[in-house]
Protein backbone atom coordinates (compact mmCIF):
# COMPACT_ATOMS: atom_id res chain seq x y z
CA UNK A 1 0.00 0.00 0.00
CA UNK A 2 1.29 3.20 -0.75
CA UNK A 3 1.91 5.23 2.03
CA UNK A 4 1.62 9.18 2.27
CA UNK A 5 3.13 11.97 4.21
CA UNK A 6 0.10 13.53 5.78
CA UNK A 7 1.28 17.26 5.84
CA UNK A 8 3.01 17.99 2.87
CA UNK A 9 -0.41 17.10 1.19
CA UNK A 10 -1.49 20.33 2.40
CA UNK A 11 1.39 21.81 1.07
CA UNK A 12 1.00 20.24 -2.58
CA UNK A 13 -2.81 21.15 -2.70
CA UNK A 14 -1.76 24.77 -2.26
CA UNK A 15 0.92 25.05 -4.42
CA UNK A 16 -0.80 24.06 -7.27
CA UNK A 17 -2.88 27.44 -6.66
CA UNK A 18 0.58 29.49 -7.49
CA UNK A 19 1.61 27.22 -10.69
CA UNK A 20 3.43 28.37 -13.27
CA UNK A 21 0.96 30.63 -16.09
CA UNK A 22 0.91 29.20 -19.77
CA UNK A 23 0.51 32.72 -21.07
CA UNK A 24 1.78 35.93 -19.98
CA UNK A 25 1.58 39.32 -21.84
CA UNK A 26 4.04 42.22 -21.90
CA UNK A 27 1.81 44.75 -20.30
CA UNK A 28 -1.46 44.66 -18.34
CA UNK A 29 -4.70 43.75 -20.07
CA UNK A 30 -6.59 45.27 -21.73
CA UNK A 31 -4.24 47.83 -23.24
CA UNK A 32 -4.80 51.79 -23.21
CA UNK A 33 -7.24 50.96 -19.97
CA UNK A 34 -7.32 53.14 -16.42
CA UNK A 35 -6.38 50.62 -13.79
CA UNK A 36 -9.27 50.47 -11.12
CA UNK A 37 -8.34 52.09 -7.62
CA UNK A 38 -10.49 49.27 -5.75
CA UNK A 39 -12.76 46.90 -6.26
CA UNK A 40 -16.67 48.09 -7.01
CA UNK A 41 -19.02 47.64 -4.32
CA UNK A 42 -21.01 45.13 -6.57
CA UNK A 43 -18.23 42.62 -6.24
CA UNK A 44 -17.67 42.82 -2.56
CA UNK A 45 -18.68 39.80 -0.69
CA UNK A 46 -18.41 36.01 0.08
CA UNK A 47 -18.48 33.06 -2.37
CA UNK A 48 -18.34 29.57 -2.11
CA UNK A 49 -16.99 26.78 -4.60
CA UNK A 50 -19.16 23.85 -4.59
CA UNK A 51 -16.69 21.60 -5.72
CA UNK A 52 -14.26 22.18 -3.09
CA UNK A 53 -16.31 24.04 -0.76
CA UNK A 54 -13.65 26.41 -0.34
CA UNK A 55 -14.40 30.39 0.00
CA UNK A 56 -14.06 33.24 -1.98
CA UNK A 57 -13.81 36.62 -0.52
CA UNK A 58 -13.82 39.81 -1.94
CA UNK A 59 -12.68 42.76 -0.46
CA UNK A 60 -11.62 46.28 -1.31
CA UNK A 61 -8.42 45.58 -2.84
CA UNK A 62 -7.92 42.49 -1.61
CA UNK A 63 -9.14 38.51 -2.65
CA UNK A 64 -8.24 35.52 -0.50
CA UNK A 65 -9.40 32.02 -0.80
CA UNK A 66 -10.56 29.98 2.63
CA UNK A 67 -9.96 26.03 2.37
CA UNK A 68 -11.80 24.80 5.98
CA UNK A 69 -12.11 21.02 6.24
CA UNK A 70 -11.41 17.45 7.54
CA UNK A 71 -8.77 15.64 5.67
CA UNK A 72 -8.91 12.05 6.41
CA UNK A 73 -6.60 9.02 5.99
CA UNK A 74 -5.91 5.10 6.44
CA UNK A 75 -3.54 4.99 9.56
CA UNK A 76 -1.45 2.34 7.30
CA UNK A 77 -0.96 4.73 4.85
CA UNK A 78 1.29 6.97 6.81
CA UNK A 79 4.37 7.43 5.99
CA UNK A 80 7.48 5.76 8.20
CA UNK A 81 8.60 9.07 9.29
CA UNK A 82 5.22 9.95 10.73
CA UNK A 83 4.66 9.10 14.22
CA UNK A 84 1.51 8.76 16.26
CA UNK A 85 1.30 9.30 19.49
CA UNK A 86 -2.01 10.11 21.24
CA UNK A 87 -4.29 12.44 19.04
CA UNK A 88 -0.72 14.09 17.81
CA UNK A 89 1.21 12.88 14.47
CA UNK A 90 4.85 13.92 14.54
CA UNK A 91 6.69 13.80 12.14
CA UNK A 92 10.69 12.69 13.66
CA UNK A 93 12.56 14.76 10.57
CA UNK A 94 10.76 17.92 10.90
CA UNK A 95 9.84 17.77 14.31
CA UNK A 96 5.89 19.27 13.02
CA UNK A 97 3.23 18.46 14.95
CA UNK A 98 -0.82 18.03 13.74
CA UNK A 99 -3.41 17.18 16.09
CA UNK A 100 -5.35 14.53 15.10
CA UNK A 101 -8.83 12.25 15.27
CA UNK A 102 -9.53 8.65 15.33
CA UNK A 103 -12.33 7.17 13.27
CA UNK A 104 -12.05 3.52 13.30
CA UNK A 105 -8.69 2.73 11.89
CA UNK A 106 -8.66 5.98 9.81
CA UNK A 107 -6.90 9.93 11.13
CA UNK A 108 -8.64 12.91 10.49
CA UNK A 109 -6.83 16.06 10.68
CA UNK A 110 -8.52 19.40 10.13
CA UNK A 111 -7.22 22.07 7.22
CA UNK A 112 -7.92 25.84 7.62
CA UNK A 113 -5.73 27.61 5.20
CA UNK A 114 -5.96 30.64 3.51
CA UNK A 115 -4.56 31.91 0.13
CA UNK A 116 -4.25 35.67 -0.87
CA UNK A 117 -4.70 35.37 -4.89
CA UNK A 118 -4.56 39.29 -5.40
CA UNK A 119 -3.67 42.14 -3.66
CA UNK A 120 -4.34 45.34 -5.54
CA UNK A 121 -0.66 47.11 -5.49
CA UNK A 122 2.04 48.16 -7.99
CA UNK A 123 2.51 44.61 -9.06
CA UNK A 124 -1.29 43.73 -9.34
CA UNK A 125 -3.87 45.98 -11.03
CA UNK A 126 -6.98 45.85 -12.34
CA UNK A 127 -8.88 46.91 -15.29
CA UNK A 128 -12.69 46.57 -16.40
CA UNK A 129 -13.71 46.27 -19.77
CA UNK A 130 -16.72 45.32 -21.63
CA UNK A 131 -18.48 43.92 -17.86
CA UNK A 132 -15.50 41.80 -16.78
CA UNK A 133 -12.70 42.72 -14.66
CA UNK A 134 -9.65 41.39 -15.38
CA UNK A 135 -6.88 40.63 -12.97
CA UNK A 136 -3.38 41.48 -14.30
CA UNK A 137 -0.58 40.12 -12.04
CA UNK A 138 3.03 40.83 -12.69
CA UNK A 139 4.88 37.98 -13.40
CA UNK A 140 8.33 39.01 -13.41
CA UNK A 141 9.89 42.42 -15.10
CA UNK A 142 8.34 42.03 -18.61
CA UNK A 143 5.08 39.50 -18.23
CA UNK A 144 1.92 39.91 -16.66
CA UNK A 145 -0.71 37.30 -16.33
CA UNK A 146 -3.82 38.08 -16.71
CA UNK A 147 -7.60 35.92 -15.42
CA UNK A 148 -10.97 36.93 -15.53
CA UNK A 149 -13.61 37.87 -13.18
CA UNK A 150 -17.88 37.99 -14.04
CA UNK A 151 -19.85 38.41 -11.83
CA UNK A 152 -24.03 37.52 -12.83
CA UNK A 153 -26.83 36.96 -10.86
CA UNK A 154 -24.72 35.94 -7.71
CA UNK A 155 -22.60 33.57 -9.66
CA UNK A 156 -18.75 34.96 -10.19
CA UNK A 157 -16.55 33.07 -12.52
CA UNK A 158 -13.15 32.86 -12.29
CA UNK A 159 -11.03 32.32 -15.59
CA UNK A 160 -7.99 32.00 -16.76
CA UNK A 161 -6.06 31.13 -19.75
CA UNK A 162 -4.86 27.41 -19.91
CA UNK A 163 -6.38 25.29 -22.01
CA UNK A 164 -5.04 24.29 -25.47
CA UNK A 165 -7.75 25.88 -27.40
CA UNK A 166 -7.24 28.88 -25.62
CA UNK A 167 -3.38 29.35 -25.87
CA UNK A 168 -3.90 28.62 -29.93
CA UNK A 169 -6.32 30.80 -30.67
CA UNK A 170 -4.86 33.50 -28.87
CA UNK A 171 -1.69 33.02 -30.40
CA UNK A 172 -3.51 32.95 -34.10
CA UNK A 173 -4.84 36.07 -33.09
CA UNK A 174 -2.13 38.03 -31.88
CA UNK A 175 0.09 36.23 -33.97
CA UNK A 176 2.48 35.24 -31.79
CA UNK A 177 5.62 32.52 -33.12
CA UNK A 178 4.28 29.08 -32.97
CA UNK A 179 8.03 27.44 -31.96
CA UNK A 180 7.61 29.09 -28.83
CA UNK A 181 7.54 27.26 -25.45
CA UNK A 182 5.57 28.05 -22.29
CA UNK A 183 4.62 30.01 -20.78
CA UNK A 184 3.90 31.87 -24.04
CA UNK A 185 4.69 35.94 -23.85
CA UNK A 186 2.03 37.87 -26.03
CA UNK A 187 1.70 41.27 -27.21
CA UNK A 188 -2.12 42.15 -27.78
CA UNK A 189 -4.09 45.34 -28.99
CA UNK A 190 -6.74 46.26 -27.04
CA UNK A 191 -8.70 44.81 -30.60
CA UNK A 192 -7.07 41.76 -30.50
CA UNK A 193 -7.64 40.99 -26.77
CA UNK A 194 -11.30 42.10 -27.51
CA UNK A 195 -11.98 39.49 -30.08
CA UNK A 196 -10.17 36.66 -28.04
CA UNK A 197 -13.03 37.80 -25.15
CA UNK A 198 -15.47 37.22 -28.42
CA UNK A 199 -14.16 33.90 -29.14
CA UNK A 200 -14.32 32.79 -26.11
CA UNK A 201 -10.90 33.03 -24.57
CA UNK A 202 -10.36 32.43 -20.87
CA UNK A 203 -12.23 29.12 -21.15
CA UNK A 204 -10.27 27.57 -17.53
CA UNK A 205 -13.43 28.40 -14.82
CA UNK A 206 -14.07 28.26 -11.45
CA UNK A 207 -17.36 28.89 -10.34
CA UNK A 208 -18.39 30.90 -6.84
CA UNK A 209 -21.76 31.13 -5.91
CA UNK A 210 -22.59 34.18 -3.69
CA UNK A 211 -23.11 33.86 0.32
CA UNK A 212 -23.69 37.37 1.14
CA UNK A 213 -22.34 41.03 0.03
CA UNK A 214 -20.32 43.63 1.57
CA UNK A 215 -20.35 41.05 4.73
CA UNK A 216 -16.67 41.42 5.15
Amino acid sequence: MKRIKLIPIFIILTSLIACEPQVTFDEPQPSNIDNLSKFPKRLLGQYLNPTDNSILIIGDKLIQRIYDYDYKVHFKQLDSAEHLSGDTLINVKTKEKTIIKRDGDSLITHVHYIDTLFQMDYDNVVRKFKGFYFLNKRYDKTRWEVKKIQLTKGKLILSSISTKLDIENLKEITETPQDTVPPYKCSATKKQFKHFIKNNGFSDSEIFFRQNKNGL
